[in-house]
């Protein structure tokens, strides 16, 4: 094999270049924030650790070296339709990009390994699984590399928030291929997992890239859930319809109710989940991508790495695994730069059905590091100082509070109320029914309901029955979820309520119990204020741009936003372009754009 490293261009021309294919593939006039830093890293051939957060341009700091440079770049990816998604976007550019998979033919697949063995594919994606072949070692060791990308880079440390073990046999890339440059990319990496990545990967004196974790276009949010989320959930999509976004769930049969929910109430959702047959996930997948359905409702196996650009918001209809997962996934919001919502609905039961799964591990010391994990998302969701600034301590970056970029810091001061009264009339109601039952039949006994099984045990006959006719079921599900989350209460492996040490405390008025005014008022709205527009733009014309965008993305079986994102087509919208030169100076338009796709786009802007 020759050496990947030797240069096919002076240094000085390469640097020239660079801003040339900038403009011309990728339609920028500037690079993002370490994203020449990046491209002049793999120019130098030494290796790379770039961690940036989604939408920070990562694919970008990779995709324009190997466009000055002689060979193959192999990309290393997790998932099949991620793959295909990258590929289809770098040939909407003019690059010459392929994926092997068993998604394809043996016909395909030959056909493919010819142009490699021809040095007529400039970019190669594998899965791991397929990288650590002996097969498809052979045949990358008879082709020309310059080097190799590893993308979710994460994935390789167990410490991580989605370890894959075919991920850590990516060390042995070394023993096959010392002499080529390996460039890692991730989006989240704490300390720990950052070291993991450069020592299983065997990087060489690597140059470590770390953008900063502020992403100033999410406006975050963290609720408390209201029994079952739902109706905080429908006035949340109220705000955003017609627009693309991902809510993610606990489980299985929690994804399948919510989707069915949202499809009762008139969204374009589906269910998206790994029990599901492959060809119906990957028909939801490509609906999602092609603009089809509007919603995802998933599982957190949805979602890595996905390049759709316009997806407006993130919803978490629990608390999530750890703070790293969580960052991840409201990553995959506004990729494209634009005001994008992420909502976090949660309750103290999400931490208690957590603690259960872990407690079940059989290493102490893995079910130590998950149980701090979880304490730290837990303090982060009930926190009341700002989020962002929260999640950049959390890996290792430091920020002022953003201002107004998260509900904390726009509702700096909340009004507090004693619910002492109300907390001790529920838990003489849990002593007095014996410790046993859930949390609707206590509720049904506070308000005096006339359920068969409550006449039947007797319990009407309580001195507490009725005597909590005076607050909603709704706001008793917020009383209970305050005295969870103060460990008042324990939960049975029934769902049974016991009272702790903390709740005899409160019941004797040994202890008080404060509670944000605002949590019982359950009608209050899931996000308060909402970025306005960074430009203004025509609204109109926009639709009639996106309307134009679909047809173009389905006769050429692509995704919308592989034409032309969002962004670009509201600077169209705000610009008005008249000629091909003023078409260019629109963000997100190039030469090879243009040349595709353009002149249609010009046509109906020149008819206004």
């Amino acid at each position: 094999m020759k050496n990947s490293k030797e240069e096919q261009m002076p240094q000085t021309d390469r640097q020239k270049e660079k801003y040339r294919v900038l403009q011309s593939q990728f339609g920028h006039k500037t690079f993002r924030a370490l994203q020449e830093e990046a491209v002049d890293t793999i120019l130098a051939g030494k290796d790379l650790l770039m961690i940036l957060p989604t939408g920070g341009g990562k694919s970008l700091s990779y995709q324009l070296p190997a466009l000055l440079m002689e060979g193959t770049t192999v990309v290393v990816s997790p998932l099949l339709a991620l793959m295909h998604d990258q590929v289809q976007s770098l040939k909407a550019q003019g690059m010459r990009a392929e994926m092997l998979s068993s998604m394809q033919s043996s016909e395909e697949s030959g056909d493919i390994i010819r142009r490699l063995y021809a040095g007529e594919v400039d970019f190669l994606y594998l899965s791991p699984e397929r990288l650590n072949t002996d097969g498809m070692r052979n045949i990358l060791s008879q082709i020309r590399l310059n080097y190799f990308v590893i993308d979710e880079a994460h994935c390789i440390s167990e410490w991580g928030h989605e370890f894959r073990a075919d991920y850590r046999a990516l060390s042995q890339l070394r023993d096959y291929f010392p002499n080529v440059t390996v460039a890692a990319f991730t989006a989240t990496a704490t300390e720990h997992v950052r070291d993991d990545i450069v020592r299983l990967l065997r990087l060489h004196d690597a140059t470590l890239l770390q953008g900063k974790i502020f992403r100033e276009n999410l406006q975050i949010t963290a609720r408390h859930r209201i029994r079952d989320g739902y109706d905080q959930l429908t006035d949340f999509l109220n705000d955003h319809k017609g627009e693309s976004g991902i809510v993610y769930a606990f489980s299985r049969k929690n994804v399948e109710a919510i989707a069915h929910h949202l499809q009762k109430k008139g969204y374009a959702a589906a269910a998206y989940h790994a029990g599901m047959p492959s060809e119906e996930r990957n028909s939801v997948f490509h609906d999602f991508v092609h603009d089809e359905v509007k919603i995802i409702v998933a599982t957190i196996a949805f979602g890595m790495g996905i390049d759709k650009s316009n997806i407006r918001f993130v919803v978490h209809m629990s608390l999530p695994k750890t703070l790293e997962n969580y960052y991840q996934e409201i990553g995959r919001a506004g990729r494209d730069g634009d005001h994008a919502d992420v909502v976090l609905l949660f309750s103290a039961a999400d931490s208690i059905q957590q603690k259960r799964f872990i407690e079940m591990n059989d290493d102490d010391g893995y079910k130590q590091h998950l149980l701090q994990k979880l304490t730290a998302i837990q303090r982060y969701a009930t926190s009341e100082s700002c989020r962002h600034q929260q999640l950049a301590a959390y890996f290792g970056d430091t920020l002022e509070p953003c201002g107004d970029k998260c509900d904390n810091c726009l509702e700096p001061d909340h009004e507090k109320r004693d619910i002492t009264t109300e907390a001790q009339m529920l838990l003489s109601t849990v002593y007095r029914t014996g410790q046993s039952f859930g949390k609707n039949y206590l509720i049904d006994v506070l308000r005096g309901s006339r359920e068969q099984k409550i006449l039947a045990n007797g319990h009407d006959e309580l001195t507490v029955y009725g005597v909590g006719e005076k607050l909603s079921k709704k706001q008793w599900f917020v009383v209970i979820d305050r005295l969870l989350e103060v460990e008042a209460l324990n939960v049975n492996e029934h769902q049974g309520l016991m009272l702790s040490e903390t709740g005899l405390q409160i019941l004797k008025g040994e202890q008080k119990l404060l509670i944000r005014s605002e949590r019982l008022n359950v009608k209050a709205k899931t996000v308060k204020k909402s970025a306005p527009e960074s430009f203004d733009y025509d609204t109109g014309l926009f639709e009639t741009l996106r309307g134009l965008r679909q047809e173009i993305a389905q006769e050429q079986g692509v995704p919308p936003y592989i034409v032309f994102g969002d962004k670009t087509l509201k600077e169209m919208a705000a610009k008005r372009p008249q000629t091909k030169d003023e078409m260019l100076q629109v963000g997100g338009i190039g030469e090879v754009k243009f040349e595709r796709y353009g002149e249609e786009f010009l046509a109906l802007l020149q008819g206004i």
